[in-house]
């Protein structure tokens, strides 16, 4: 077939030309091909970037990390919540003095904040809505983890977390609330259940200017009643910052000044009693002679403080079937050196352990845990907290705000121990 196709060739047709109008197109020229970088697509993010303050160790400082991110979506039991506020504890500072290395990795800080939900679980949908601004208390001690950062993710269901009242509470006395204020509800609660207190008790409070102490005072006499003077246990210019922040409170208490009798507060106490006139709080050697004390033992001494002072003088001081209760312990507290969740001293074990055996007034060393799983379903404190703040019965008092650039002044004011009030960090934005 093929030889018959070569033999049909024409040749004239094989050298005939053709001239055509148009020419023939240009050659098109090639680039040699080069890889470039390109912009990726555009992603969805996966996760909530969080900033806090964390330490690795007690002797190292407190610094800035970038390392915990929320996962997106949320779990569909929580919420996520923009911190705005971080109240300061000594829990803080009594994590980091137990946290001796490094090995561990990061702790964090802060206990109680307020701040704006950001994201609610799907099964949380009809009791919180994005935007809803909050309080509570972020608890977690042994966890490593804290309050004091960009974002949180909590859970209701073991956070104490309430809505805060934008019109009644600010959210820097929020973000100082509920911890100190639950302490002292539960505190005082546990002795009203006991029937250790009652509008005719006859109490002492030793620390009135700490912020436990502060929301003591204003429960005791506004919520619970109590009818007569509290005898007050403070220093310096405590006794004017109370009757400053509390005036309709400042001719219901009879203040002792700590530091004029060098921290022996059971001496001018016992003074007062056995004299039947109030001691000035200047000089605790000195009488009112225009004063007259008539309220005898005290039924109940509630101790912010520690040390083992009034202890020592409890015979004297503290009236049969009374209540002893603190929350730090038979040793003063130091905020550079206490250690979280320490073992007590031989004297108050034995105390804790024989009670009215060997004394005729119970001890209670307090310890005030706020996972509201661990308490009683009758003791709705939370929301009777909440309503307490709300409705102005109680008072938040704020001493100082810190920028948390400032961390390193904010912490070291509060290992002064003369702070009178909460101090509370503002969270900056990230």
């Amino acid at each position: 077939m093929a030889e018959k196709i070569l033999q049909n060739q024409n040749p004239k047709l094989e050298a005939m030309t053709v001239e055509h109008e148009t020419p023939a197109p240009k050659e098109i020229t090639v680039d040699e091909p080069k890889l470039t970088r390109v912009a990726r697509p555009l992603r969805h993010v996966r996760h909530i970037p969080v900033k806090s303050l964390v330490f690795h160790s007690k002797h190292g400082p407190i610094t800035f990390s970038y390392e915990n991110k929320i996962k997106l979506p949320i779990s569909k039991n929580k919420l996520a919540v923009q911190v705005n506020y971080v109240g300061l504890n000594p829990i803080d500072m009594k994590i980091k003095n137990g946290y001796t290395k490094p090995i561990y990795g990061e702790a964090g800080i802060g206990r109680e904040y307020s701040g704006v939900v950001t994201h609610v679980g799907s099964n949380l949908t009809d009791r919180w809505n994005v935007g809803d601004e909050v309080y509570g208390i972020y608890y977690h001690p042994k966890l490593a983890v804290g309050a004091l950062q960009t974002a949180l993710l909590i859970d209701p269901n073991v956070d104490p977390v309430l809505m805060r009242p934008k019109h009644t509470l600010k959210p820097e006395k929020a973000a100082g609330s509920l911890f100190c204020l639950g302490a002292a509800f539960n505190l005082l609660s546990k002795l009203k259940e006991k029937g250790q207190l009652d509008t005719e008790s006859n109490i002492l409070v030793n620390g009135g200017t700490s912020s436990v102490g502060m929301f003591s005072i204003q429960l005791l006499k506004r919520y619970y009643k109590v009818s007569k003077k509290l005898v007050v246990v403070t220093s310096g210019n405590g006794s004017t910052v109370l009757s400053e922040h509390f005036p309709d409170l400042k001719e219901e208490m009879i203040f002792i000044n700590y530091l004029s009798c060098r921290g022996k507060s059971s001496k001018p106490l016992r003074n007062m009693l056995d004299s039947g006139k109030i001691v000035d709080y200047d000089d605790p050697n000195s009488l009112k002679e225009t004063e007259a004390y008539t309220q005898n033992k005290f039924n109940v001494v509630l101790d912010f403080i520690g040390g083992y002072d009034i202890l020592s003088h409890s015979s004297s001081l503290i009236c049969a079937n009374g209540a002893y209760i603190t929350t730090v312990g038979d040793y003063v507290g130091n905020y550079k050196k206490d250690i979280f969740d320490s073992w007590d001293n031989p004297s108050a074990n034995a105390r804790k352990m024989f009670g009215s055996m060997l004394w005729s007034y119970d001890y209670t060393h307090f310890y005030f845990d706020p996972n509201i799983k661990l308490i009683s379903k009758k003791n709705e404190w939370i929301h009777e907290c909440g309503k307490l703040l709300n409705e102005g019965i109680v008072d938040c008092i704020v001493d100082k705000v810190y920028s948390w650039k400032n961390l390193k002044e904010a912490f070291s004011y509060m290992a002064t121990q003369r702070a009178q009030g909460k101090l509370i960090m503002k969270v900056e934005d990230f």
